[in-house]
């Protein structure tokens, strides 16, 4: 009874401090043959005015996403707007219309841009996180919603390059992801964790941002059973979960003045 008890307040405690839309992980476009998947994650946190995009793809090509552009809309409407990670970091651009290079966003203001929070390479596969307001105020820059509701997204990746460019005829397309209430991400006192891979297979990654000193992070069963506890100071730690069973687990992340009980998905 006390297990049940001790679950139901962690998963309380964690939908209560974070309240925030999103896609989920969305796949864009599966890899084959050694290539790994390309992914694209929004979380829209209406209390931050913070949208956090999770970008995973080839480590050896660049990566783009358009977020509200349809698909079969060709490279979409005059000025929208896309997100680009190439061999010059990361790109805030937007759609010509017709074909050619999406040229840089002209914003007047580096608030307008999206914030690189980690890019991280691990065999293969290249994770990208940053965050923008939900709203810069730049005519050119998406405007995300914050209901439930649909999101298209268009999407592009290089063709067996990191130099933008042309995509290839069969590197890109679109596909419709649906916003939903989620508690994946939060942000207290101006301190930002986020974990990904979420779901992940063999390696779950803890990012703590602003934050400097040693935490612990515990991880438990749905039964409410501890069955990995460790410390930690690197605010990019690398949990191994090979071991673990497919499923749902919590993980409790806590340090001298916080503590966050998350969510994630063993695949």
């Amino acid at each position: 009874m006390k297990k049940i008890t001790f679950l139901i307040v962690l998963f309380s405690s964690s939908i209560l401090m974070a309240q925030t839309w999103t896609t989920g992980t969305v796949l864009l476009d599966p890899g084959s043959g050694g290539v790994p998947d390309y992914t694209v994650k929004f979380d829209i946190n209406q209390g931050t005015n913070t949208v956090t995009m999770t970008m995973i793809g080839p480590s050896n090509v660049w990566l783009g996403v358009g977020p509200g552009i349809t698909a079969g809309n060709g490279m979409g409407n005059l000025d929208d707007d896309a997100i680009v990670f190439n061999s010059n970091g990361l790109e805030d651009r937007n759609m010509p219309s017709g074909t050619g290079t999406p040229p840089l966003d002209n914003a007047a203001s580096p608030m307008d841009e999206w914030s690189l929070v980690s890019n991280t390479i691990s065999g293969s596969q290249r994770t990208v996180i940053a965050t923008r307001a939900i709203n810069t105020g730049d005519s050119e820059d998406f405007v995300f919603p914050t209901s439930a509701t649909s999101l298209p997204i268009l999407w592009a990746h290089g063709n067996g390059t990191t130099s933008f460019g042309y995509h290839g005829g069969s590197n890109k397309s679109g596909v419709v992801a649906n916003l939903t209430l989620s508690n994946d991400e939060f942000n207290l006192n101006q301190r930002y964790l986020s974990l990904y891979p979420n779901p992940a297979e063999d390696e779950l990654t803890v990012n703590l941002t602003n934050y400097s000193g040693n935490f612990n992070f515990e991880v438990y069963d749905i039964l409410g059973k501890r069955i990995m506890s460790e410390f930690s100071s690197d605010r990019l730690t690398p949990i191994n979960i090979q071991s673990l069973r497919s499923g749902t687990y919590l993980i409790r992340i806590s340090g001298d003045d916080f503590s966050e009980t998350r969510r994630f998905i063993k695949n």
